[in-house]
């Protein structure tokens, strides 16, 4: 509920606080006194436009702030999805610059209008005559009828299992749509993978290969320089080698005469072994080269068919290849189990749709079984305001369509006598006898659904005396489950009220500014008099408005 208003600046309000009842508050006021400045005021703070030039002083910042305590409202999960901080007591600010920008905040955080009127309208609920009312909503309608039937928690559950049966069919559609067109795709990765296994790549290969092609190209004239080496070496007069063992002999006798002689003879020795391992390493290479057409053709083959698989998969080497193929192979298989995913989504989704269809009809079941009732009930009550010829009907039709809501279309349609052709309420009812069937309709379901505060502006448009009493004694009844705030003219259900706030203009330092009192005790009685009469108030009037207030 709204615990406080606090306004600045804003139209002829230069300053104003207002604390609330939790019950029933009644605001009066002359006509053009500014009532509707107070709604235009917590119209900001519930997410309305803001108009350029609002500002009481044009040099200064207009300011609205609300206090709303919200405990029992459930809206962590909206606090939490929003990223606010969320606190029982939460305070809504806006605030207009002169310029004409505006911000709001909810607990100091700054916060965009979009997600302001969400909160809103959990919070406040108002009414004005010509309004779009939610009664006249299918959705709201239905959501009674839940409510008065106490299966409301059944419907969430519904809701609940029909998201996932949504997702599920959505998943599906997309999964059968992927596999159709993947038909074609399933081919090529086969002929691809079946390509790639058949070529049996190893890993480095294509190196290898390149270096063995290399030494079967050049086996002639690779022996020719290893012999000629090898000649060089051992065999040619004054080869290294004999040399070599000529300085070690020379060395030999005078190795313990001198320690660098000695260090000489031991490198001249090292060198002959180097070069002796050295030849014998060249004989071993000229007898393993061998010229070998045949198999330079199976190699050359071989690295032109890697080559071609090289190019046409965009890879530079086996190895990368050999991952490629891999990745082939994975992604088949993941086509290929495409069609048991798709088998096993259409059982369940299958299962989930008989088992929404069962619960829809038990939902729909209960919805009848009340909807005649609760219509009943309403056009008894109308008949107390003034509306006795008012006859509604509120039908079902169970439908094929698994809907959020379950299977059932409304239908609230109404007739201005018995025995007239019944049709849609908009397109008949006349604004005030919208505004009764309002307050009735939320008079009966006040207990059952957790509706927000509720403002109604000109609720008694059209109606005096009798049926002003029994309006306020059904506004009275119905502020002991929720917070009312109720603009009117009738000083009978002013009398209702727990709480009385006057709205009227006065000159202030030159200015009209509006303001807004409580009314307690005779000054009550007196304004509930001049509704009654003039002003000042007869005294037959003032005993009618204490009787008013106090009936016994």
């Amino acid at each position: 509920m709204i615990k406080r208003l606090s306004i600045r600046n804003y139209v002829l309000i230069d300053q104003l606080d207002l604390d609330f009842d939790p019950g029933l508050t009644i605001i009066t006021g002359e006509t053009g006194a500014g009532k509707s400045i107070l709604l235009g005021a917590l119209g900001l703070i519930l997410g309305e436009r803001a108009e350029s030039g609002v500002q009481a002083r044009e040099e200064e910042k207009a300011v609205i702030e609300g206090v709303f305590a919200i405990r029992e409202y459930a809206l962590t999960d909206f606090f939490s999805e929003n990223d606010l901080e969320y606190h029982d007591d939460l305070i809504i600010r806006r605030e207009i610059q002169p310029q004409g920008r505006s911000r709001a905040f909810i607990n100091d955080s700054p916060a965009s209008l979009a997600i302001l009127k969400e909160l809103g309208r959990k919070l406040i609920d108002v009414h004005q005559q010509f309004d779009q009312l939610d009664v006249l909503d299918d959705q709201f309608q239905l959501r009674m009828l839940d409510a008065l039937a106490g299966q409301s928690n059944e419907v969430k559950a519904y809701a609940k299992v029909h998201q996932i049966w949504r997702q599920d069919l959505l998943a599906l559609q997309q999964l059968e749509a992927e596999a159709a067109s993947t038909d074609q795709e399933r081919d090529f990765l086969q002929f691809q993978v079946d390509e790639l296994l058949a070529a049996a790549l190893q890993p480095g290969e294509n190196d290898q290969l390149e270096l063995e092609a290399k030494s079967l190209r050049h086996a002639t004239e690779i022996r020719q320089l290893l012999d000629e080496a090898i000649v060089l070496i051992r065999q040619s007069d004054a080869s290294p080698l004999d040399q070599l063992d000529t300085l070690s002999r020379l060395f030999s006798p005078l190795r313990s005469a001198h320690p660098r002689v000695d260090t000489l003879a031991e490198r001249l020795e090292s060198l002959r072994i180097e070069l002796e391992d050295l030849a014998r390493e060249m004989e071993d290479v000229a007898e393993d080269v061998e010229a070998n057409p045949g198999r330079l053709s199976e190699v050359e083959a071989r690295l032109n068919a890697i080559n071609k698989l090289l190019l046409k998969h965009h890879v530079p080497d086996s190895d990368a290849l050999i991952l490629h193929q891999e990745s082939l192979v994975v992604r088949l298989k993941n086509l290929e189990g495409r069609t048991e995913e798709i088998e096993k989504l259409k059982t369940k989704t299958r299962q989930l749709e008989k088992d929404l269809a069962q619960q829809a009809n038990q939902i729909g079941h209960a919805r009848r079984t009340f909807a005649e009732p609760f219509a009943k009930n309403v056009m008894a009550r109308l008949s107390d305001l003034g509306m006795g010829s008012i006859r509604l009907s509120l039908d079902l039709d169970q439908t094929h369509r698994l809907t959020p809501n379950g299977q059932d279309s409304i239908r609230f349609q109404m007739s201005q006598q018995e025995g007239a052709r019944l049709a849609p309420v908009k397109q008949v009812a006349s604004g005030g006898e919208l505004s009764r069937l309002t307050l009735v309709i939320k008079s009966l379901v006040a207990a059952a659904i957790p509706l927000p505060s509720l403002v109604f502006d000109e609720i008694d448009a059209g109606v005096s005396g009798a049926v002003s009493m029994k309006m306020g004694d059904l506004l009275s009844r119905m502020a002991q489950e929720h917070q009312l705030i109720v603009i009117t003219h009738s000083p009978q259900i002013a009398a209702r009220a727990n709480s009385h706030l006057l709205v009227s203009k006065a000159p202030e330092k030159g200015e009209i500014r509006t303001r807004v009192s409580p009314l307690v005790g005779e000054d009550r009685i007196r304004a509930i008099a001049i509704m009654l009469s003039t002003d000042p108030p007869s005294n037959s009037a003032v005993a009618n408005a204490r009787e008013l207030v106090s009936p016994e």
